[in-house]
């Protein structure tokens, strides 16, 4: 029996003021299931509700048939779990096919503090491969690793047969390897058929169509609106000039004064009544259809990094040997001059994060003056920028977080939470950077975690920025868009 996942009426909340997930339900099969959505929406959320490792509030959660093993992949790769370590010493011939599949080496497990995320992530993803589980889940697995890994970890998910579920902002990974799409918003959850582009222009066109249908009722709701008052002034003046005509009358006429006029006054008011009872149905049911109707809202707006011009040619100078813990890999004599544009590319383990740490630890200028994002924020240290900006005056706080906002996230659910998600530690950390002038960027994967709409609103600020950049990033496309220079790290050196 094929392995599936049920979901009837699932609600989850962490708090009752904060609800994730509303009313969910769907049923997924074998195959790949892109799960996608902007940060902080509960995608994370949702793979642990299926893992079992959350409950929900409402609503029964089933895999079946029962028993199946289900494994989940977390975004972040700090540890070194037990079934990396099996599969790094395991000679039988399933993880002797899996470590060749994504190029692992046995003998770099010694030295796990020391590998980049990168590398980590693969061996990750080929412990639960290994352990062949039936409901395979993954929560961003190609953050960090350059284009050779990502394609053996495509060719190696695309062979997995069982029910699968992917969180990713890839969008060629998902349309490349998935067979239906999962969209969370607004606590929603909604199941398209097709992978990442074909759901994406179809959600795209019922927005469009919501959009235009909610916009035609509030155009009907206020020409309802304007008739009514027209009506009520029509009443109002016909009722005046009946009155007038009655009273200026001679007492003798007595079709002004008498019967006639009493019947045409009456039929009038009743006719005027009955208008106004049509028009006021019509606009009280057009309200409750539009405050029935759901209409998306998109977060987020243009941000733009601080700049002023440097004060000095030079902003950082090196020279010397870049270490990785204990192990020397390569010996630089490297400058950045105020106005360089560098990307920092290479494989994963090479030692682009060792040399971008090592080159803004003992820069030539302020360390204010310098927006250093590492490429990987650690839980603890995400549940510190909430700290920090929690700690900020009123008015650097709110500064902060109307930056966030721009960046698509919620400032007040960031605010009311425990544990920012990944993504939503990222959009903190660029936003504690981006209120003051920098001279120097030096930010690692940027794009990790982060949601498309964001990735795209970083690289047009990328653009804009009119100061020094060190990128580290296996986006080609923001890297030709925000960088001139190339630094090429390789076995034997900087190229």
């Amino acid at each position: 029996m094929s392995a599936a996942i049920h979901f009837n009426h699932v609600s989850f909340s962490y708090s009752s003021a904060v609800p994730i997930i509303e009313d969910a339900t769907f049923d997924l099969g074998p195959g790949w299931t892109g799960l996608v959505g902007a940060n902080g929406v509960g995608k994370s959320t949702l793979l642990h509700l299926i893992a079992g490792s959350l409950q929900s509030s409402t609503g029964p959660i089933a895999v079946e048939p029962v028993g199946l093993p289900t494994v989940i992949c977390e975004q972040r790769v700090d540890d070194l779990t037990d079934d990396i370590e099996e599969l790094s010493w395991d000679w039988g011939r399933d993880a002797v096919r899996m470590r060749a599949s994504l190029g692992l080496d046995p003998e770099h497990i010694g030295r796990w503090p020391t590998l980049s995320p990168g590398e980590r992530k693969r061996w990750q993803i080929g412990a639960a491969l290994t352990g062949k589980p039936d409901v395979l889940l993954l929560d961003e697995p190609t953050n960090h690793l350059d284009g050779e890994a990502r394609d053996l970890l495509a060719s190696a998910l695309i062979d997995f047969r069982g029910c699968g579920v992917i969180v990713s902002h890839d969008r060629a990974l998902l349309n490349e390897l998935t067979i239906r799409t999962m969209r969370v918003h607004g606590g929603h959850v909604d199941l398209w058929n097709g992978p990442y582009d074909v759901a994406r222009a179809e959600w795209t066109a019922r927005v469009t169509e919501q959009a235009a249908l909610y916009e035609k009722k509030k155009s009907d709701q206020k020409k309802l609106g304007r008739r009514l008052d027209e009506q009520h002034r029509t009443t109002a003046q016909k009722d005046a000039e009946r009155k007038r005509i009655r009273r200026n009358a001679p007492r003798k006429d007595h079709d002004a004064r008498g019967t006639v006029a009493k019947v045409t006054h009456n039929r009038g008011q009743k006719t005027g009544a009955t208008t106004v009872a049509t028009i006021t149905n019509l606009l009280q049911a057009t309200t409750e259809e539009l405050d029935a109707t759901h209409i998306e809202k998109v977060r987020g707006g243009t941000i733009s990094f601080d700049f002023e011009p440097a004060n000095k040619e030079f902003l950082v100078r090196r020279s010397g040997t870049v270490t990785a813990g204990a192990q020397a890999l390569f010996h630089v004599d490297l400058a950045v001059r105020r106005l360089d544009r560098i990307r920092i590319a290479g494989p994963n383990g090479a030692g682009k994060t060792s040399l971008l740490t090592q080159l803004v630890s003992e820069p030539a200028i302020p360390p204010g003056k310098i927006l250093h994002l590492a490429q990987e924020t650690t839980a603890d240290r995400a549940r510190q920028l909430l700290e920090d900006v929690r700690g900020l005056p009123t008015e650097d706080r709110g500064r902060v977080m109307s930056l966030v906002a721009l960046l698509g996230a919620d400032p007040g659910a960031i605010l009311a939470s425990e544990q920012p998600s990944p993504g939503e530690a990222r959009k903190v950390a660029l936003a504690l950077g981006l209120g003051t002038p920098k001279w120097l960027l030096a930010l690692d994967e940027p794009t990790n975690h982060l949601d498309l709409p964001s990735i795209e609103r970083l690289e047009g600020a990328l653009a804009e920025y009119a100061g020094a950049l060190l990128l580290i990033t296996h986006d080609d496309h923001l890297a030709d868009s925000t960088t001139t220079t190339t630094w090429y790290v390789g076995e034997g050196g900087i190229a």
